[in-house]
């Protein structure tokens, strides 16, 4: 029992007071004490047991005690000097340390005291002279602003105005700068509004010294702008109202100008520095440009003001030109490149951005809007793929603008122009612009509407022969519809030339020109240019070839050529005219001489020519007269004539070429490996008198007469070959 007790009372949770209870609700209390007694005897019996079997372990920890004994002594004296040390450091160092700090900080009072001392000499010194300054009967404010200057930096921070006795003192030196500066101010304000170049330039020397002179000048720029602030610029009267405006900028940056121009040369005496180097360390480089800028905002927010109200907007889009006209006069009495450069003018005119942006959206608007009236879109889509009008060609050509269309149409051009004409910067590009992209835009719509798909072809090649059709093809509604869009086109450029001479140049450009002889061009050029492409084969053949291909002109003549205007196809009918000469007589230069079916050739080709133009000998004058040289050159025998003077006249290819093939030997075509219609098509680019194709054909000549052995003694003819190849 009693080792049972001793276990229980060795648990880690063993609880006295719960072991107390529990025995004392037991019937046998002396039992208990009785195990109690065994379980300390049992207790006690263990302890000597446990100190019998660890004796000699216990002994050899009581020696161990004794060392640690030994060592803890040697510790405790290491202990006690490292005391005695630190003592005597802190004797030997820390009193003196605190003497010496304590020196340090009389030291520092006593300069503080002597810094302070001077600075009231220093103060005194300068209220003293600034007395000076301010009581004698001149009264210099520059110098004194200087002084001035010196004595408000020793106040800032200083603390002297706490000190009693100058307290006196500070007020009147506060007093002072304050007159001084006030009437420096009225003296900048009044130089400036005067003129007056010695108010203004001492009041700029005094703000100088001051350390205020860009502040001072931003104050004055601000009063100046507030002045073109006030000035009202109401919707009703708005462009009388902005004249006054104008006026007032004008005047204001005039001062602002001649007030910049002394800053940027001025320089202080006593330092050196630029005034100009001041505002330039402040951002600005130059007051006019600053204060210009700052003004065409307020210019900007008036016309804002004037916008939002609808009325008075469409009177002023209205009479935009003489808005921008007269912000451009502005501009001019201000002189150009003298107060400001282009890019600083450039911000006042877009000040008034918006309203220029809207007088040209309904210019162009106007100068468009006839195009599309004219050549509307249901007309263009309402032709089929094959070019034939839906709704009738009839109708069609009733649908197409008319001559009195044009006019007026160019009328408005005219109008818009001449009312830009004053602002030829600012308006009057844009709507030469405008305008040209408008006759453009009409043109490219005319050259839509052309029937490309009406062909007239009345010659056909039956054999390697040139024959007419059969039946002979009539013009179509289509057709007649190209020649109403070419008397269109021609008239256009009529009526452009109605335009003003000013005009002229800048609006009939070459690529207007071009567009709309493009869409003539698009009508007549598929007939002209079959006929053209016929003529050389019909040239070289002769006869029944030629006389087919006349009978084709005479025809298209009667009835497809008549369909278009009086004179309206002259220009291209002259050039035809002129072709056909020049095919015939090269093509005849390759003959030998026959002067009967030349005669009878040259009949029928007269006849057609005269049907197509009646006047075609004074129109094309140069190919009517080598005709007539060349007649003589085939009707005469070689040895009358005289062939230097024939150069007078004909061109010497085509003379040389002539009497070429009148000597008994091989032609050039044959003799250089080429067809007839290839050496007449290469021959047709002779007579556009280019060096480079004549010195060809030279050379092919001398070929030639090298191995016909052709001897200059022979003939006339011979000799002249020879003598213009040579």
């Amino acid at each position: 029992m009693a080792r049972g007790l001793l276990d229980a009372f060795r648990k880690p949770d063993f609880n006295v007071a719960a072991f107390v209870r529990d025995a004392g609700q037991g019937q046998d209390t002396l039992r208990l004490s009785q195990q109690l007694q065994e379980a300390a005897l049992q207790l006690e019996e263990d302890l000597r047991r446990e100190i019998a079997t660890c004796h000699a372990e216990l002994l050899q920890s009581a020696s161990s005690i004794n060392d640690l004994d030994g060592q803890l002594g040697e510790a405790q004296q290491i202990v006690a000097t490292l005391k005695a040390n630190a003592a005597r450091l802190r004797s030997d160092l820390l009193v003196p340390f605190q003497d010496v700090k304590h020196k340090v900080e009389l030291l520092e009072r006593m300069q503080a005291v002597n810094v302070l001392i001077r600075r009231v000499v220093r103060f005194l010194w300068d209220a003293r002279k600034l007395r000076s300054q301010m009581d004698a009967p001149g009264k210099d404010f520059s110098k004194a602003a200087h002084t001035l200057h010196e004595l408000e930096q020793l106040l800032a921070g200083s603390g002297l105005d706490k000190v009693d006795i100058l307290r006196a003192e500070v007020l009147w030196i506060r007093d002072v700068g304050a007159r001084v500066r006030r009437q420096s101010e009225e003296d900048l304000r009044t130089g400036v509004r005067q003129g007056n170049h010695i108010a203004l330039s001492v009041a700029l020397q005094v703000f100088f010294n001051l350390q205020s002179l860009w502040p001072s000048l931003r104050k004055l720029l601000s009063e100046l702008l507030e002045e073109v602030r006030q000035a009202p610029l109401p919707g009703n009267g708005f462009p009388q109202a902005l004249e006054v405006n104008l006026q007032v900028l004008v005047a204001q940056t005039q001062r602002v100008h001649a007030l910049d121009e002394m800053v940027q040369s001025k320089t202080d005496p006593v330092t050196h520095q630029s005034f100009q180097s001041v505002l330039e360390a402040a951002g600005i480089n130059s007051l006019t440009s600053h204060f210009w800028s700052e003004a065409a905002g307020v210019f900007k927010a008036k016309f804002a003001k004037v916008y939002q109200d609808r009325t008075f907007r469409a009177k002023a889009v209205a009479e935009c030109p003489k808005v921008l006209q007269s912000l451009v006069a502005a501009v001019e009495k201000l002189g150009r490149g003298k107060v400001m450069k282009a890019a600083e003018r450039e911000t006042l005119f877009q000040s008034a951005g918006e309203l220029r942006n809207e007088f040209l959206g309904e210019a162009i608007r106007r100068i468009s809007e006839p195009v599309e009236i004219m050549l509307p879109d249901k007309l263009l889509s309402s032709l089929s793929a094959s070019g034939e009008r839906l709704g009738g060609e009839e109708r069609a050509k009733e649908e197409l603008p008319t001559l009195h269309d044009l006019r007026r149409y160019v009328q408005l051009l005219a109008t818009e122009l001449e009312r830009v004409e004053a602002c030829p910067e600012l308006l009057l590009k844009e709507i030469i612009r405008a305008v040209r992209s408008s006759v453009l835009f009409f043109a490219t719509r005319l050259e839509q509407v052309v029937d490309s798909s009406s062909e007239l072809q009345c010659l056909k090649s039956e054999g390697g022969r040139l024959e007419l059709c059969s039946p002979l093809p009539m013009p179509s509604p289509g057709h007649a519809r190209n020649a109403r869009l070419f008397g269109i086109a021609h008239h256009t450029l009529a009526a452009l030339k109605e335009l003003p001479q000013r005009f002229q140049a800048q609006v009939v450009t070459q690529q207007v020109t071009n567009t709309l002889k493009q869409t003539q061009q698009a009508v007549v050029l598929p007939v002209l240019g079959a006929l053209q492409g016929s003529l050389p084969e019909a040239s070289l053949a002769g006869g029944a070839e030629l006389a087919a291909l006349c009978q084709a002109c005479l025809h298209l003549n009667r009835y497809y050529f008549s369909l278009f205007g009086a004179g309206q196809l002259q220009a291209y009918l002259k050039d035809f005219c002129g072709y056909c000469l020049r095919c015939f007589l090269s093509a005849w230069s390759l003959k030998k001489a026959a002067s009967e079916s030349f005669l009878k050739d040259l009949g029928q080709l007269e006849a057609m020519l005269s049907a197509l133009d009646a006047d075609y000998q004074s129109r094309i004058r140069y190919e009517a007269s080598v005709l007539k040289e060349f007649k003589r050159l085939v009707a005469s025998p070689a040895a009358s004539l005289d062939f230097e003077e024939l150069t007078n006249v004909i061109p010497l290819h085509l003379l040389l070429t002539y009497l070429v093939h009148q000597v008994q030997a091989p032609s050039l075509p044959e003799f250089l490996g080429t067809s007839r219609a290839q050496y007449l098509e290469a021959s047709l680019e002779l007579w556009d008198e280019k060096p480079a194709a004549l010195e060809q054909l030279k050379a092919q000549v001398v070929s030639w007469s090298d191995k016909c052995n052709l001897d200059p003694t022979e003939s006339s003819l011979a000799a002249f070959i020879i003598a213009k190849t040579s």
